[in-house]
């Protein structure tokens, strides 16, 4: 990068850096708590009253509330590990299934050879084809666990359709009930649900379109399939996630309209679906059945044995593990009636301090000692409930679209990309200089005894092996 493009670089690192704080999302808390201490303050200074409070009732209090907000804090962060080991376990389990599907599974679909050379070259290509479609079912599984857990429903994003858009639709139950119990953000007026379109792989073309063509965010490609949705597409900045808007609307008011906005959607999803014919709402889980389908369809074949065969169901069900995992991390939240008592507690705390403040002898010190102790304690709070669920947007969540495209979509490609070499073409190169200088590729003429001194050489010289020393006057091997 050129240097004079270094400052501004910096700077929006050092504002992604701030955005991605609590002090982001509660500045407009500490402005609140500081007119408040203000006022404390203004008042024991110019009035008679002795507006104080004795340290030992505040101090108590938090005592409590110190050990409620670790555990709390503590909570939410196993929620947030779990998913990133859940997540963890997917990429696990899309290699695995990738390396067996694309080596040990034959380029052929009959288990008996095929004595017609144009037959023989058909069936080799099918088997290579069909083959990599469904080493890329494993990163259509994890794209649509991205998307299911982010409540962006159906196949219609860059990402996702082209990899599953010739897949018939089982129309499958989702797993996340509705909008307002899932547990997607914290405050349901700022879930935002991706109006998606309901159709089958097989009337995919007749999805109405006339609703989304104007849409900013839609993108058109040329191949003739419907608009698709960005990749990446996090809800719209809104000065309301900022200013204090929302504190001069009651919760109430907010669900309401949330709930409002979350009908029409589904309203507009079951139009959609009865004029396409119905996608289900859990691609991933549709995704998996047809993984199992193709290894049930191996079976039936005899082109693999048994164990081959386990070692491709192992995969599907650590892929279905992780799914239900992932689906009770975002479906079961900390119960609201002590989500509630914290915030509560921690508001109590925070009003109360001032005046033990000012009654210990901070005088002005009262306000920014307050701001101080607010930031750290309501941050500890916020934080809690951000993290409580990472598969959004927010800038603390989990990097789903990096597992999904820098990881699994990569080192998939890099998979399928060429066939692999027989091991008789590597192993007995010259380049493997584990048996000595001159490379395997001459060692494997010298004989076994060679050989197994060679080893026991490398054995005594730490692991690196040196071949025989060949005296170049006697022709006599020295050891």
């Amino acid at each position: 990068m050129p240097d004079h493009q270094a400052p501004h670089r910096s700077v929006r690192v050092f504002v992604r850096a701030i955005t991605a704080t609590a002090l982001f999302r509660i500045w407009p808390t500490l402005i609140f708590m500081g007119g408040w201490s203000l006022m404390v303050v203004m008042v024991n200074r110019n009035t008679d009253v002795e507006f104080t409070f004795p340290a030992t009732m505040v101090t108590v209090l938090g005592v409590l509330l110190g050990l409620t907000l670790s555990y709390r804090t503590s909570s939410a962060y196993d929620r947030y590990w779990e998913g990133r080991r859940l997540w963890s376990q997917i990429i696990l389990a899309s290699r695995s299934w990738a390396r067996i599907v694309w080596i040990h599974c034959p380029d052929s679909l009959s288990a008996v050879p095929i004595d017609d050379v144009d037959g023989k070259a058909l069936d080799e290509t099918r088997a290579v084809m069909e083959k990599a479609t469904m080493v890329h079912m494993a990163l259509a599984f994890a794209v649509a666990v991205k998307h299911y857990l982010r409540g962006e429903e159906g196949i219609f994003y860059e990402d996702l359709y082209h990899l599953v858009r010739f897949i018939p639709s089982l129309n499958l139950p989702s797993g996340i009930p509705s909008g307002i119990e899932a547990n997607i953000g914290s405050d349901p007026a700022r879930r935002q649900v991706h109006k998606q379109g309901s159709a089958s792989s097989s009337h995919i073309f007749d999805y109405p379109l006339s609703d989304r063509s104007t849409s900013p965010s839609v993108h058109k490609p040329d191949d003739g399939c419907p608009p698709l949705d960005p990749a990446h597409n996090p809800p719209k900045f809104r000065w309301a996630d900022v200013f204090p808007v929302k504190f001069f609307l009651s919760r109430r008011h907010r669900q309401r309209a949330a709930q409002r906005r979350q009908d029409l959607k589904s309203r507009a999803r079951a139009v959609a679906s009865r004029e396409g014919g119905g996608v289900g709402h859990n691609v991933p889980l549709e995704i998996s059945m047809f993984m199992s389908v193709w290894v049930a369809q191996m079976q039936r074949r005899k082109t693999i044995d048994v164990p081959t065969i386990n070692s491709l169901l192992a995969p599907i069900q650590q892929m279905a593990e992780a799914l239900v995992g992932l689906e009770r991390i975002l479906t079961t939240p900390i119960p609201w009636s002590y989500n509630a008592h914290i915030w509560e507690v921690t508001w109590v705390y925070c009003l109360l301090l001032p005046f033990q403040l000012y009654g210990a002898g901070f005088k002005w010190l009262t306000i920014p000692g307050t701001i101080i102790v607010a930031y750290i304690v309501i941050g500890f709070a916020e934080i809690g409930e951000e993290i409580e669920n990472p598969f959004g947007y927010d800038p603390n969540d989990l990097a789903l679209d990096t597992f999904t495209q820098n990881i699994i979509a990569r080192e998939l490609a890099a998979i399928v990309a060429r066939p692999f070499a027989p091991p008789e073409t590597w192993i007995f190169s010259a380049e493997n200089k584990g048996f000595g200088p001159t490379g395997a590729g001459d060692m494997q003429y010298q004989g076994v005894s060679e050989v197994r001194r060679c080893l026991a050489r490398s054995l005594v010289n730490g692991g690196v092996s040196e071949g025989p020393a060949v005296s170049r006057g006697s022709g006599e091997e020295t050891v």
